[in-house]
């Protein structure tokens, strides 16, 4: 006599493709199964883990299991996993807040990312440089610049720096006193820079 052997294979499942985003984003998972139940793991940085669509909101670089159980044959489950990279938080820098004479270049200096937009674009010679030079007229007595720091995807944070423009050329104040007596108060004779 013969008997017929038939192997049920395990349930597919489908976690879908590796995937990269930004610090403190979002990632939308589209997974799919042809068994009877499913489940994701880990669920804590899920929003509706309970669908084949659910969002992850991972705070570092994440693998999620889909598992799909079928009630054929053996109970055992088929599983994929994908891995959501996270990007490390962009770290924005402008530099600090400045004083400038008018007609005179300043360098600003931004740091933090792979690309930069200065807004507005105002005196600057390259806006989407990372060290641009800024040359400013009798017309501006003040700018705050904010400079879209980006990294290799395009995700971006931002930065701010004030400039403030002196309308008279710079010189050299020295006082004609001063009184060493030693109670804090104009003890030591120095030039001050207007």
């Amino acid at each position: 006599d013969n008997i017929t052997i038939t192997t049920v294979p395990y349930p597919m499942a489908n976690a879908g493709n590796d995937t990269t985003i930004c610090f403190n984003t979002p990632a939308q998972l589209i997974g799919s199964h042809d068994g009877n139940t499913f489940s994701w793991a880990p669920v804590s940085s899920l929003m509706n883990a309970n669908t084949l669509s659910p969002v992850a909101f991972p705070p570092q670089n994440t693998a999620y299991i889909l598992t799909s159980l079928a009630n054929e044959g053996c109970p055992k489950p088929g599983r994929d996993t994908v891995l959501v990279n996270v990007l490390p938080k962009i770290r924005p820098f402008a530099g600090n807040d400045t004083l400038v004479v008018v007609g005179q270049p300043l360098q600003l200096n931004a740091e933090g990312g792979v690309s930069y937009l200065w807004i507005p674009p105002t005196g600057l010679n390259d806006p989407t440089s990372k060290n641009p030079i800024g040359i400013y007229g009798q017309e501006v007595d003040s700018i705050r610049y904010t400079v879209r720091v980006f990294n290799e995807v395009g995700c971006y944070d931002s930065a701010f720096v004030a400039v403030k423009v002196f309308k008279t050329n710079p010189y050299v104040f020295v006082p004609s006193a001063f009184t060493p007596n030693g109670d804090g108060m104009n003890d030591v004779i120095r030039p001050i820079a207007v």
